[in-house]
């Protein structure tokens, strides 16, 4: 039988308590409560980790649009725009000085 997965607004309680009744005749009692747990973590883990990286990709994608920037988050001086936009002048952002790119019209 397939591992319930956790539904939405349930209680770690009431999931691990469905998970465990779901599974038990194939893993037993210890097991079942080890992979219910451990489902219940990982589905919480992965939503908080996904969102905290989803909110730093947003937050970089609009302060720095159309800046290249490197994997550490530096500006990349020799292409310093996107396609699609050109450099005109540079400006203060997080206090440092980027280029101002701007769409190409």
């Amino acid at each position: 039988m397939p591992i319930p997965k956790p539904k939405g607004g349930e209680t770690e309680q009431d999931y691990v308590s469905r998970c465990i009744e779901a599974i038990y005749d194939e893993y037993g009692q210890e097991q079942s409560a080890a992979i219910c747990y451990s489902t219940w973590r990982e589905g919480k883990m992965n939503k908080s980790t996904t969102n905290r990286v989803a909110d730093k990709i947003n937050k970089l994608s609009n302060n720095y649009k159309g800046i290249n920037l490197s994997a550490d988050g530096e500006v990349n001086m020799e292409e310093p725009c996107w396609n699609g936009y050109r450099q005109y002048g540079t400006k203060m952002l997080d206090g440092r000085e980027v280029p101002n790119c701007i769409p190409i019209e």
